[in-house]
């Protein structure tokens, strides 16, 4: 996707809400609640970097080194730009080494 719509005022897709008609009964999920998963699954997939993200407002995320440096950042795309620029290296998903710590890691 292109950036053009930050530019416009459109919030990033990861961040929408799933589609309201798509579920039913009481236990449709909330924005907020949806929000916090979203933040609790990456913060297990950062556990592995000794890194967190935390929800800012709900409009924002504040991504946190292990030496404690923080960034604030709009949206999920930019939380991973914002990891690799703290720890000084790339994340690769696909990196076995990083997989093994993952799998390693208790949830």
């Amino acid at each position: 996707m292109c950036g053009l719509c930050g530019l416009l005022g459109i919030v990033h897709w990861a961040e929408i809400s799933a589609h309201r008609q798509a579920f039913g009964g009481d236990g449709t999920p909330t924005p907020r609640s949806e929000r916090i998963e979203r933040t609790r699954l990456v913060n297990a997939a950062l556990r592995p970097r000794r890194m967190k993200v935390g929800d800012f407002q709900a409009t924002s995320y504040v991504v946190s080194s292990p030496t404690g440096r923080q960034e604030v950042v709009d949206d999920l795309q930019a939380v991973w730009s914002a990891v690799e620029r703290l720890s000084g290296r790339p994340i690769d998903p696909l990196d076995e080494g990083y997989l093994r710590d993952l799998a390693r890691v208790p949830a």
